[in-house]
């Protein structure tokens, strides 16, 4: 389709009167060009034909400080555990705890924020994550007990779980022709928050209490608040909650920042029920929600979306990732934690990885231990290197599939000791395959759900993920430190093979298609239909 009737004024209040005016309901949009869909334009279209920019790589800088941030905090548990068992003489029961503690946060938090941010908006929703974390990161610093520091490792993970929430926000601002490549390449900056946590530990503890460490970990959420007044609202979303102006004004903003015109036409809730939304007709979007959903508040709400999730048209997808995430989280994280567990064969001798604790209470981690994280660390960056390369070419599913199963591959030889140095090889590649599997599923998940229920699906899905991630401690590590060693490395290596298999049960590739707004819309168009 040809979009024309473009201005490119030359300050942002010029440009939002304008897009007043272009995106309109009114017969002028539908003369001024475009006239092959009776001049409807969905916010997909208008973005697309936006285009890439400065607007989009600030999102995504901005959504790359959350996830760096959220790695920090997680990759911090390969450090926590041993550094409080030798404060308070903690069992493995006891300091696996901590982090299922983390995880079991994550689980609740997932889906209340996921709730709130498809009922309240994106961006309160991360606001109100990002402070939680912050606060009770901090508070966990100065944790008295060790019952204390359970509470609020547990606080933390509940903050945790909105991650959902600014990933959502930011893959509803790319085109669909480079969303893929986007949402995967963005994770490097996961990657980059673990190699700073491993490089910090390696910094803090030998000399320093691992509270220092875990007050440092905390601080880039105090960057997200800095910077959160400068994220906009969803459009998507605002379209889908009936706000038509807001949507308009975003849709300004985004083509002023990147230097594109406006694209003209009446803005229309989704493409294929050819809905126009005009200024007095904002009625007639109803929050794009099922009827029995409308104006439902509170637990009723929450549940009856929830209900949504396991409609006909989105139930095998629903189960299908939570069994995704849940493989993922419980391989991702046990392999995180398996790094400082493993022993290793050194001159045939069977060297244990666990810390012995120091005189003065803090754990005696050789610098061997603090490399095989960092190293391990920066082994997701071939796995990212390969996700980006492959998700837009061969797709989400064929990419997926393939780096399960060679994460599933490179993890069964560890059932038996081996050399530090063939071990570290093994760790590597298969961190690298997870990590760039578990990418290419962030980016797979939401685009399955529609705009209405995005942040819900994507959050209940990261629930699922997060019992996996409560599982993993007592395989990684109290059954490594009871002798569990070979059943421990056959579930870490059959949950990734197996999965790797199921991919092929996924009802639809989502490459290249534009996002669906609801349930109703019919399924969306190839990119090479869009104009742009």
């Amino acid at each position: 389709m040809e979009l024309g009737g473009v201005a490119r004024p030359s300050d942002p209040e010029h440009h939002a009167s304008e897009s007043s005016h272009l995106l309109d309901g009114g017969s002028n949009a539908v003369r001024d060009g475009v006239d092959s869909h009776d001049g409807h334009i969905t916010v997909e279209e208008a973005i697309e034909t936006i285009g890439f920019g400065k607007f989009q790589l600030g999102i995504l800088a901005y959504t790359g400080l959350a996830w760096l941030a959220d790695a920090a905090e997680m990759i911090l548990l390969s450090f926590i555990g041993p550094a409080a068992r030798c404060e308070w003489g903690l069992s493995s029961f006891e300091e696996g705890a901590i982090s299922s503690a983390v995880f079991a946060g994550v689980f609740v938090g997932a889906y209340v924020w996921g709730f709130v941010s498809d009922m309240k908006g994106r961006r309160l929703g991360f606001l109100a994550t990002a402070l939680f974390t912050f606060f009770f990161g901090l508070l966990s610093a100065w944790s008295p007990t060790y019952l204390f520091l359970l509470l609020a490792r547990t606080f933390v993970g509940f903050g945790l779980g909105g991650s959902s929430v600014v990933f959502s926000l930011c893959m509803e601002f790319l085109p669909a022709s480079s969303r893929g490549f986007w949402l995967v390449f963005m994770e490097v900056l996961w990657t980059v928050g673990s190699v700073l946590s491993a490089l910090l530990a390696w910094l803090i503890l030998p000399n320093h209490s691992w509270r220092i460490l875990v007050a440092v970990s905390a601080l880039p959420f105090l960057l997200l608040l800095v910077f959160y007044s400068w994220v906009p609202e969803s459009p998507r979303y605002l379209m889908v909650k009936g706000d038509v102006e807001g949507a308009r004004k975003v849709i300004s903003q985004v083509a002023y920042i990147n230097g594109a015109p406006v694209p003209t036409g009446s803005l229309s809730l989704a493409k294929s029920s050819h809905q126009t939304v005009g200024k007095q007709d904002r009625s007639t979007v109803a929050d794009g929600l099922d009827d029995k959903t409308k104006g439902s508040k509170g637990i009723k709400g929450a549940w009856e979306i929830f209900l949504q999730l396991f409609s006909p048209e989105l139930k095998l997808t629903t189960i299908l990732l939570w069994t995704f995430f849940f493989a993922n989280a419980f391989t991702y994280y046990g392999l995180v934690l398996l790094t400082t567990q493993l022993p290793v064969k050194s001159h045939d001798k069977l060297i244990s990885a666990e810390a012995e604790c120091m005189p003065d209470g803090r754990p005696g981690t050789d610098v061997s231990s603090y490399k095989a994280v960092l190293i391990t660390s920066l082994a997701e960056l071939p796995g990212l290197v390969v996700a980006c390369l492959t998700v837009e070419r061969f797709g989400r599913k064929a990419s997926l599939g393939s780096l399960l199963l060679g994460t599933g591959l490179f993890v069964a030889p560890l059932w038996k000791p081996l050399s530090e140095g063939l071990t570290t090889t093994l760790m590597f590649g298969a961190r690298s395959c997870i990590m760039g599997a578990f990418s290419i599923l962030w980016a797979f998940a939401p685009e399955l759900y529609p705009t209405k229920l995005r942040s819900t699906g994507l959050g209940t899905s990261n629930s699922a993920g997060r019992v996996g991630g409560f599982l993993c401690p007592f395989v990684a590590i109290q059954m490594m430190n009871n002798g569990h060693r070979i059943l421990s490395v056959t579930l870490f290596s059959a949950v990734p093979l197996i999965t790797s298999i199921a991919t092929l049960l996924f009802p639809v590739e989502t490459k290249g298609l534009r996002l669906a707004d609801d349930i109703r819309s019919e399924k969306p168009a190839s990119e090479d239909h869009v104009g742009v």
